[in-house]
C-alpha cells in the first residue's frame, strides 16, 4: 500500500490538474456514472466527524475526517483525517493519504470552479471572508483562473493575515493583499466575494444596495444551523448553484432560502450542469454558489494522486 503524506499530496498535482480532476468528478456526478452514498455526519459537542464513501468502476474510497474547532487554541489544525483508496475489482487497499491536504485542495478547486463559470472572465480582484487554511486555498485557486491583482481580505488578527500573505506570495507574489476591517469595505472594492468562514450567521450585510450585480461563493458553512450569505443574495440572484444534491439538507445556505420561499426547488441546480451546458446563466448579474463537498470529489482526487505518485515513484510503499 502506498502512503502519501502532507507534502506528497500538496506537490503532486498542479493547480490546473486539481481543477480538472474536480471538474471531471462534477461531470461524472451529472452522468450518474458513480455511486455516492450519503455521508455519515456525527456531531460530538462542538466537534464534527465525517465518514465519506464513494465508488467508481475502478476504485472506491473512504474519507474519514474530524473537525475540531478547539484545536486552534493548541495551534493544531482544525481539520484532520485520512483517505483510503481501494481497488474496486479486488477490494484491496491501494493507498492511504493525508485527507486534510486533499480536502483543502479539492475545496479550493470547487470554489474556483464557481469563479470560472459564474463570473466575468476579466475579474481582477476578489474579496475574502476567512483567511485560514481554506481561505488561502480559495485565494490561490482564484488567482489560477482569473487575472487577479488584488485580494481584499477581512482581517481578524495580524498573525492570521501575515500567514495568509506569506502563503499566497509563495505562488502568486505579484498579487496585492489589502486587509479590511469589515465586510462593507470589501463590498465597496470588488464584485466577487468568497465566504470561507465557520460563521453561523451571515458574514455580509443584508442590504441589496451592497450586493446587487456581485458574485458570491460560500465555502465555509457545513451545518444546517450555519448560513454565511444573507437572504438578499438569494433574492437578487434568483438561482443558486450547489456542488451536490446532498448539500440541500446539510447547510443553512441552501436549507433556509428554500424554507423561507426565497428560492424554489427548481431555482437550485448542481454546478456540474454548467459544465455539461444543461444550464446557462448570465455572469453579468448577481450569482450565488454554495459548495458543501461530496465524497466523489475526494475519490477523484485520490485516484489522480495515486496514479501520478505511482508513475513517478513518489510516496512510501508499505506491506499491509
Amino acid at each position: 500500500m502506498l502512503i502519501l503524506n502532507n507534502n506528497d499530496v500538496a506537490n503532486l498535482l498542479s493547480l490546473e490538474e486539481v481543477i480538472a480532476t474536480v471538474e471531471a468528478a462534477l461531470i461524472a456526478n451529472e452522468q450518474n456514472s458513480c455511486l455516492v452514498p450519503k455521508r455519515m455526519h456525527i456531531d460530538w459537542g462542538e466537534n464534527t466527524f465525517l465518514s465519506m464513501p464513494s465508488f467508481s468502476n475502478d476504485y472506491f474510497g473512504t474519507k474519514l475526517v474530524s473537525v475540531v474547532p478547539g484545536n486552534r487554541e493548541q495551534q493544531l489544525a482544525v481539520t484532520n483525517g485520512a483517505m483510503l483508496l481501494n481497488d474496486a475489482h479486488t477490494g484491496f487497499p491501494l493507498a492511504m493519504m493525508n485527507a486534510a491536504k486533499l480536502t483543502a485542495l479539492r475545496t479550493g478547486a470547487l470554489g474556483t470552479i464557481g469563479i470560472r463559470y459564474m463570473t466575468p472572465p476579466d475579474v481582477d480582484s476578489i474579496g475574502l471572508i476567512g483567511a485560514g487554511v481554506q481561505g488561502i486555498q480559495q485565494a490561490v485557486f482564484a488567482c489560477a483562473v482569473r487575472p487577479v491583482t488584488k485580494i481584499y481580505c477581512l482581517q481578524r488578527s495580524q498573525t492570521g493575515m501575515d500567514a495568509f500573505v506569506t502563503a499566497l506570495r509563495e505562488q502568486f507574489p505579484a498579487v496585492t493583499v489589502i486587509p479590511c476591517k469589515d465586510a462593507d469595505t470589501i463590498l465597496q472594492h470588488t464584485n466577487v466575494i468568497i465566504a470561507a468562514s465557520r460563521s453561523a450567521t451571515p458574514v455580509l450585510p443584508d442590504d441589496p444596495r451592497w450586493l446587487e450585480n456581485k458574485h458570491f461563493i460560500s465555502i465555509g458553512s457545513y451545518k444546517p444551523d450555519m448560513q454565511e450569505l444573507p437572504d438578499q443574495v438569494f433574492r437578487l440572484s434568483g438561482k443558486l448553484a450547489i456542488d451536490s444534491v446532498f448539500a440541500k439538507k446539510e447547510t443553512g445556505d441552501i436549507i433556509n432560502p428554500l424554507m423561507k420561499g426565497i428560492l424554489r426547488e427548481e431555482d437550485v441546480f448542481t454546478i456540474g450542469k454548467l459544465l455539461t451546458d444543461e444550464v446557462k446563466i448570465d455572469v453579468n448579474v448577481t450569482t450565488a454558489y454554495k459548495s458543501a463537498g461530496m465524497a466523489l470529489f475526494d475519490l477523484f482526487m485520490a485516484r489522480a494522486l495515486y496514479e501520478k505518485a505511482s508513475a513517478a515513484n513518489i510516496g512510501t510503499a508499505v506491506s499491509f
